[in-house]
């Protein structure tokens, strides 16, 4: 039946997947959709903005021809998705946040697509809100009336703006509050590569767009993320947590001490550096490389904890051992409770292990 149904929309081919490790696979495409769109096929960064304007679905051919017409007169790039059957769109557009030069960009565009999409009779927001990225752009679609009927009800039941300020009615410019522009311009100086960011840490750090697969607390199918998190439940050692704290190191506002900063040090302390968040971010978000470069920084010219010393010299200790040939000598020693107790506390190693 489901494949009749498929079929009568007149698509060019269907199947339908029984086995349920092709649905897994299936759902996995669907559920990291979210993520990936925000790559382009050349790696380069692209954001939402216009994720859900709506149009009525007689009106999306002729709207989708003039959109696309309108991303190439901008020289953007981007691929609408999502419920073509209501009309309302989703898109991730490579707008260049970082310059005042695609800001002012990225600020006609959102004005000359509001337009259009009154023009075509649709709805700036036809699934979510307005917010402050559409409600400057209110009057165009409802008129200057409207909108100030609007201001007029919000003033009798919130007169001191406390009900999300500047989100329906005297919102601030849509261009103002980005979440990049507090980030530095210049290139941070680290120690690893970065060759996917074009060696930038912040690009890096960037990658994380809060999809949220590393809050996952399913103990079904293979993903791994976040062990931290499901052991604690705390969104500050989540994967999207720690990016979120590193990027709020970098801006320099809220997190203020930079490399320096406990809060960033402990949020990366259970940070077990597994690579989960490398295979199972559907951007491939690399918390182990950025907690190592965090490391490398708070402790330059410092003493490290001696956890860092024994755990991680281990590698190290293991080749001596062998080469000196006492391992025997080490793990008969090991095995004496009294001595164990002390290595252990004097190697910041747990007394559980």
């Amino acid at each position: 039946r489901a494949e009749a149904v498929v079929r009568a929309a007149d698509v060019v081919d269907a199947l339908v997947v029984t086995d349920p490790a092709g649905q897994r696979r299936l759902w996995r495409v669907r559920e990291d959709a979210s993520g990936t769109a925000t790559r382009m096929p050349d790696g380069s960064e692209a954001w939402p903005g216009w994720e859900d304007c709506a149009v009525p679905p007689a009106r999306l051919g002729a709207y989708l021809r003039d959109f696309r017409a309108l991303l190439t007169a901008h020289g953007l790039r981007g691929t609408p998705y999502g419920h073509f059957g209501d009309g309302c769109i989703h898109v991730r557009i490579d707008f260049d946040l970082m310059t005042d030069a695609g800001v002012a960009r990225f600020r006609r565009f959102s004005e000359e697509l509001a337009d259009l999409v009154v023009a075509h009779g649709g709805s700036l927001s036809g699934e979510h809100g307005d917010g402050q990225a559409r409600a400057e752009l209110l009057p165009r679609m409802y008129g200057e009336e409207t909108v100030a009927l609007f201001a007029r009800a919000k003033g009798v039941w919130d007169p001191d703006d406390l009900l999300n300020p500047g989100m329906l009615v005297r919102p601030a410019p849509l261009d103002t509050d980005l979440r990049f522009s507090v980030l530095p311009r210049e290139p941070v100086d680290v120690e690893f590569g970065y060759p996917a960011d074009g060696g930038d840490f912040s690009a890096a750090v960037r990658r994380c767009v809060g999809v949220a697969k590393c809050r996952t607390t399913s103990v079904t199918g293979s993903g791994v993320m976040c062990p931290s998190f499901r052991a604690t439940g705390d969104e500050a050692h989540s994967t999207r947590g720690r990016a979120r704290l590193l990027h709020e190191m970098l801006a320099g506002e809220v997190v203020t001490d930079g490399w320096r900063s406990t809060e960033v040090r402990d949020a990366l302390d259970l940070c077990l550096s597994c690579k989960g968040c490398r295979s199972d971010c559907p951007v491939e978000v690399d918390m182990a490389t950025y907690k190592a470069e965090f490391l490398h920084h708070h402790y330059a010219g410092r003493r490290r904890p001696a956890a860092h010393y024994t755990m991680g010299w281990l590698p190290v200790w293991l080749r001596w051992a062998a080469r000196a040939r006492v391992a025997p000598v080490v793990n008969a020693l090991a095995s004496v409770r009294p001595l164990a107790a002390v290595a252990k506390r004097l190697g910041g190693i747990a007394g559980e292990r």
